[in-house]
């Protein structure tokens, strides 16, 4: 005997498919100031959350606008002193704010090595200078997206010698070299300051740095301040401990 067939159950009416919402346009990105971003890097955590965008430097009065990129040349470190390797801590400021990192900066024959420390003194990048080509061994998640001799311009513009010849014990000295000009203020033996401006204005006005705490037979002073008037950051390098190779 056969078994009586069920109902069958009504079927559930559908749910209106919702309007997707329309997709937000993606915000163009601006460009970087090289030598600020370089050095937050080095803080891999902080890196997404703090990045900086600012518009390009204002060309000068009557000119073409200004390139884009951090003008200079970089020298062999063949030619910048004795071997050393220096312990720093680097802080830079910019817009109110600041972050701070640990680096190693090492000379040794004609190469130049920077190590960025961070989180538990484990290296955030490396950058090498050697047979004329920088190289950069980024060990943080962000890439880095301008050339990295940006950060080796700013290192020999703060400690190494720009003009030939001997220093005065005190007073200034001049010197133009390939499209800057370059002038350092001399106080008992000492560098207490050195300015360089572009000759074609390109970016306007000057970077500065100061120099203070120097102990005898030192390499390098306990602080330097580069004050970056192209681009509008400061940074602050204290030099902890330091010793020749």
């Amino acid at each position: 005997m056969s078994r009586p067939v069920r109902p069958v159950r009504s079927v559930r009416p559908v749910r209106p498919v919702r309007p997707v919402r329309p997709v937000r346009p993606v915000r163009p990105v601006r460009p970087v100031r090289p030598v600020l971003l370089a050095m937050l890097l080095a803080l891999p955590p902080l890196a997404c959350r703090h990045g900086h965008e600012p518009s390009d430097p204002p060309p000068p009065e009557g000119g073409a606008e200004a390139p884009v990129g951090y003008p200079g040349t970089l020298r062999s470190p063949a030619e910048l002193g004795p071997d050393m390797q220096w312990q720093q801590r680097v802080t830079a400021h910019w817009e109110g704010k600041a972050r701070s990192f640990d680096a190693v900066l090492t000379k040794s024959g004609d190469e130049l090595l920077l190590i960025g420390l961070g989180p538990m003194k484990r290296p955030g990048f490396v950058v090498s200078l050697r047979d004329g080509e920088v190289e950069l061994d980024n060990r943080s998640p962000q890439e880095v997206p301008f050339d990295p001799g940006y950060i080796m311009i700013d290192v020999q513009r703060v400690f190494f010698p720009w003009i030939p010849g001997p220093a005065p014990a005190d007073g200034e000295r001049s010197h133009h070299r390939d499209g800057e000009h370059v002038v350092e203020r001399w106080a008992g033996g000492h560098l207490v300051e050195r300015r360089f401006t572009r000759d074609d204005a390109r970016p306007p006005g000057e970077i500065v740095v100061t120099y203070e705490g120097w102990d005898a037979g030192s390499d390098a002073p306990r602080r330097a301040t580069l004050d970056n008037g192209w681009f509008g950051y400061t940074l602050v390098i204290e030099t902890l401990v330091q010793q020749r190779l």
